[in-house]
């Protein structure tokens, strides 16, 4: 179907070869002479661009623009002008003109502005879909041989490159091709991870896991001189997908001077993740460290509620002395205090740590409300959500606010979380703990022909606590979830495909942290 260009012009017969031109290559072109005739013609027939030209009897195109933009928001416009103002310029963003052409025009500028403006989609679509095509037997061949620990690096980046391209696309059969590569490469990688694991938290040669964060990529940054505070962000179940779609959100405020990937920790639930990374210590060496803080997960009481103390004694052994403010956002009245009191906090502290839980609490909400399934149904609508989320959100405002007090911003996340499929029947005792990716307990049985789990029977050997002498920890691997066999229909119907976090996937374990430098 060709597309129709509208062009208003008082001396439109002094433009035929152009239009001619234009025909030639595909476009039909209506002519009018009269600025009144516009609005008419767009309530008569569908146009899918409109040329104006600057300066007409009656009307001046500017003004015709955005009386036009009014009703048509959507519609593309070319300003053709001889008024090369600044003036005109600024004026002409404020009413979203797309292109400008300067007179007196020349065919071939026309038609290239015409292209960009109506074929560029297409034309970036079928190039993403020609691309994706050419680098899939690369992809395949690095998972099949099995990539090094700092090629999933890599290979996850592309992974959510692609994800985050072909969903622009109608290409639904190149996307079901990218699904199921993504699925290969979780089997692959959960296997990497889990022959590797415990050797990598009993060793200083490891990858940067949960409690290397802060050291590596956190401190060298800091200043005691520094007479502005430095803000570090905590956005609870983070995936890197979503850190992409938030990067393209943030791109007019801030530039990303570093991009870090890291592995959560097992259980890569918050409890142990985020209190790992605030900490510095593995899990085993908080609850050794703090007894008083550290509760097991089948114990009452709050389980990330010191994260502040973790955070100061971080930086006390690191001896930096530095005053902290600290802020957590569960509810909206939480949003609106941290507005309401963020020039304060600036003032008072030189370490500002916020923490935002909107990400892990729609996927944990989402089994209970059928808007969240509809609305965050599969990891295209996920990142859909996130996008709405944050465009409207607190976290959103403050980050754009927070270039007027600080020269760097740092942006992480305690882990991801995976949309689950596979059900494995697992069963314990009463005081087994009832986290779908992880359990956590004694005599903790299931199929041992099943190759969907890792488990650690000597919690030690990772590092972790354990309640009982007895207990053991069993994760979930690739898209499992674990089900006691109690109502075992009942529980897999309900959270199947619901957003779970707790075990080894890419999606949980690889997660970013970045260091954001606001735009002058």
């Amino acid at each position: 179907m060709r597309s129709r260009i509208l062009w208003v012009d008082d001396e439109i017969e002094h433009l035929e070869p152009h239009i001619l031109h234009l025909t030639q290559r595909g476009f039909e072109v209506l002519p009018v002479r009269h600025p009144s005739e516009v609005l008419e013609t767009l309530k008569n027939q569908p146009v899918d661009l409109l040329i104006v030209d600057e300066h007409m009897p009656g009307m001046q195109g500017i003004d015709l623009a955005r009386q036009v933009k009014r009703t048509y928001p959507y519609l593309p416009v070319i300003m053709v002008t001889k008024d090369e103002a600044e003036r005109l310029m600024e004026a002409a963003v404020g009413v979203d003109i797309a292109d400008f052409l300067i007179k007196p025009v020349k065919p071939q500028q026309l038609l290239s502005a015409c292209k960009r403006l109506l074929a560029s989609g297409p034309l970036q679509r079928q190039e993403t879909v020609e691309a994706y095509q050419r680098e899939f037997r690369r992809l395949s061949t690095l998972i099949a041989f099995g990539p090094t620990r700092e090629e999933w690096w890599g290979l996850y980046k592309d992974l959510v490159h692609w994800e985050l391209a072909l969903e622009k696309t109608e290409a639904t059969d190149l996307r079901d091709i990218l699904d199921g590569q993504k699925t290969e490469a979780n089997h692959v990688f959960s296997r990497f991870f889990t022959q590797n694991y415990l050797e990598w938290v009993n060793s200083t040669e490891r990858p940067p896991l949960s409690p290397d964060v802060l050291p590596n990529y956190f401190l060298p940054h800091l200043s005691s001189k520094s007479a502005q505070p430095t803000v570090l962000v905590l956005l609870d179940g983070m995936r890197y997908d979503q850190w992409k779609v938030i990067e393209g959100l943030l791109s007019p405020y801030y530039d990303t001077a570093e991009e870090h990937l890291f592995f959560s920790i097992l259980p890569t639930a918050t409890q142990y993740a985020r209190n790992s990374l605030f900490s510095g210590l593995f899990p085993a060496d908080i609850a050794q460290r703090f007894p008083r803080y550290w509760a097991d997960d089948d114990e009452e009481g709050g389980k990330n509620l010191f994260e502040e103390e973790f955070f100061n004694d971080f930086l006390l052994r690191h001896k930096i002395s530095l005053k902290v403010g600290y802020v957590k956002v569960l509810r909206p009245e939480d949003s609106k205090n941290l507005l309401g009191q963020l020039p304060q906090l600036m003032h008072n502290h030189d370490i500002i740590l916020l923490i935002f839980n909107f990400l892990d609490l729609m996927a944990h909400t989402r089994v209970q409300m059928n808007i969240l399934k509809e609305l965050a149904a599969n990891d295209t609508a996920l990142r859909a959500t996130t996008r709405a989320w944050v465009e409207t959100s607190a976290f959103f405002q403050t980050l754009k606010l927070l270039p007027q007090y600080t020269s760097q911003v740092f942006l992480t996340t305690d882990h991801g979380f995976v949309q689950v499929r596979r059900p494995i029947r697992v069963l314990g005792d009463r005081e087994t703990t009832t986290n779908l990716r992880y359990k956590q307990g004694r005599n903790l049985n299931y199929d041992r022909d099943e190759k969907g789990v890792f488990h650690i029977r000597k919690p030690h050997e990772a590092r972790l606590p354990r309640a009982t002498a007895s207990s053991t920890y069993l994760f979930a691997c690739e898209d499992h979830f674990l089900v006691y066999p109690t109502n075992y229909n009942d529980y897999v119907r309900l959270y199947r495909d619901s957003y779970q976090h707790g075990g080894v996937s890419l999606e949980e374990l690889i997660v970013p942290f970045v260091r954001l430098l606001p735009k002058s």
